[in-house]
């Protein structure tokens, strides 16, 4: 009985097979983007340049030891996108009327909570409910600790330096 070479299945083909340019996602804009498409890459083709030159990517061996720059830098664009949400809050508040605490309870306290609430429910939607837990958790944590015990230690620091809040707001970020 002669014996035919086995030809490998479609799947095994599919997974051997490069992938091009556009299934990687290097490629801006595939030829068949559309109008929103193309407006969405222009909007937020400074901000991807900006991030590229100054957040090392961790992902490339080339930047693997690199993780603390990357989580630093990271942060530091968090508080700088984050300053000019609250400005901006604030700034459309004044102008329709709003008082701050109002605008600050409802606008930002969703602006922030969303996209925790999203991620979560993409690694939930993937089987990983512990990651989806720890997600949520350790966004509150952090900026319970660093978001609000930093602000809180560097204005006692600056301004009432040797109040009893100091040691609270320094034992904070420990």
């Amino acid at each position: 009985m002669p014996s035919e070479p086995l030809a490998p299945a479609d799947s095994e083909l599919e997974a051997s097979a490069p992938a091009t340019p556009e299934e990687e996602g290097t490629v801006p804009l595939a030829e068949s983007a559309g109008k929103m498409e193309v407006a969405k890459w222009l909007f937020s083709w400074p901000l991807c340049l900006l991030m590229y030159f100054t957040v090392p990517n961790c992902s490339k061996p080339r930047w693997e030891k690199w993780f603390l720059v990357t989580f630093a830098a990271s942060t530091l664009w968090i508080a700088a996108f984050s300053y000019v949400m609250v400005w901006m809050v604030t700034i459309i508040g004044y102008t329709l009327g709003i008082p701050d605490v109002i605008m600050g309870i409802t606008f930002l306290a969703a602006g922030t909570s969303v996209p925790d609430c999203m991620a979560s429910l993409i690694v939930a939607r993937q089987g990983l409910g512990d990651m989806a837990v720890s997600n949520s958790i350790g966004s509150n944590v952090f900026d319970i600790l660093i978001g609000l015990g930093l602000p809180w230690s560097l204005q006692t620091l600056a301004v009432n330096y040797g109040s009893s809040a100091n040691e609270f707001c320094l034992v904070s970020l420990v």
